[in-house]
């Protein structure tokens, strides 16, 4: 007799593991933080400034589910009016995370002082007020950074400009056209677009026809969005449109070779693409990998310089600090033995068109002398 049967000759039952119970830690957990983070924020703030207010149902449900329901409306019925929608609700959401941290601090200073209710509730709707009108400003306008790269003689005097997480989809093509025309007036060499150009299924080809006016040659490497939805049409109205997609290859434009890698969850796997491209000692390479945790691969193959993004530099205040402890080389220039990398800050937003803390960019490297 098998001894793993018991005395009728049978087999135990397989102990299953308990997914029931993972489902309803799981949910428990996101409705716990969905509540307490975009929730709680808001019916506190009215009852400050209203404290004989008590939420009825239309209202509490109103402040439930609208968030929600304007992102739902945008991926079953995509247009450009429920697009405005999803923004204004996910900018929304956005801004009941900052006011939640505005409201933990008066809940802590007012359980040992006693802060009168209405000026309180006064004063935070200014503060939440002037920080969503600044970080949807800061949002919309495209900084320009200039990085200067010590490289040799070949590539002294060349530029190369960098977009990243545009996020076409989440955003109008409306900025994908203001990109392209500040773009364009820096007059570089080429264009490296390092992933998350768009991020929703179904984006025309006619929506992204700006990149068809750029002046000089745009090269794209995949992030992680375009993986999400529909990669293969993407791939096919980009080519159309003039863009050099690059899926684990590398050409030579120039004195330089461009290396585009697919983005992987994994940051291990970027090894294996990575050792088949054959590296030209004739050009000055460049790798352009949506994730900046490739870099000790790049470096350990010598290339001089890798570009990414991905991090969107936090993009909210204190997601930077929660982004930092994942990604240590969240944004600007890191050196590793001779090799440079540039974490992109994101020239879009995702989410909440928001930005606080960090800026949206369009990043300049000019060459010069070693």
């Amino acid at each position: 007799m098998n001894a793993n049967s018991d005395a009728n000759g049978a087999a135990p039952p397989v102990a299953r593991r308990p997914r029931a119970g993972r489902y309803i830690i799981r949910t428990a957990t996101f409705v716990a933080l969905y509540f307490g983070i975009l929730v709680y924020p808001v019916v506190r703030l009215i009852g400050l400034l209203q404290p004989n207010w008590f939420p009825n149902t239309p209202e509490l449900l109103a402040i439930i589910v609208l968030p929600l329901l304007g992102r739902i409306i945008y991926e079953r019925h995509p247009s450009g009016l429920t697009r405005m929608l999803s923004a204004a609700a996910l900018t929304w959401l956005g801004v009941c995370f900052q006011l939640c941290a505005i409201m933990l601090l008066f809940e802590l200073v007012n359980a040992v002082v006693g802060l009168p209710p209405r000026p309180s509730g006064i004063a935070i709707l200014i503060l939440i007020s002037a920080l969503a009108v600044a970080g949807f400003v800061n949002a919309q306008v495209l900084h320009v950074r200039r990085v200067k790269v010590p490289a040799p003689a070949q590539v002294v005097g060349r530029t190369l400009a960098q977009i990243s997480d545009v996020h076409i989809g989440s955003r109008s093509p409306r900025l994908l056209a203001r990109i392209v025309e500040r773009v364009n007036a820096l007059e570089s060499d080429a264009v490296l677009i390092t992933g998350d150009l768009i991020d929703f299924s179904g984006i025309s080809r006619d929506e992204l026809a700006p990149l068809g006016a750029f002046r000089a040659p745009a090269f794209f490497a995949i992030g992680n969005h375009e993986r999400y939805v529909d990669l293969a049409a993407i791939d096919e109205r980009l080519r159309a449109l003039g863009v050099v997609v690059l899926r684990d290859e590398a050409v030579t434009h120039g004195p330089f070779q461009f290396i585009g890698i697919d983005d992987v969850d994994n940051a291990a796997r970027i090894v294996a693409p990575l050792s088949r491209i054959v590296l030209s000692n004739a050009h000055y390479g460049v790798l352009l990998y949506h994730r900046p945790d490739g870099f000790d691969a790049a470096a350990a193959r010598g290339i001089p310089l890798m570009l990414a993004g991905h991090t969107h530099a936090g993009q909210l205040i204190p997601f930077n600090f929660l982004v930092k402890r994942i990604y240590p080389r969240m944004r600007g220039l890191h050196a590793l033995n001779g090799s440079r990398l540039y974490v992109s800050p994101g020239t879009g937003t995702w989410g909440p068109i928001l930005r606080i803390g960090s800026r949206s960019g369009i990043t300049l490297f000019e060459f010069v002398a070693a």
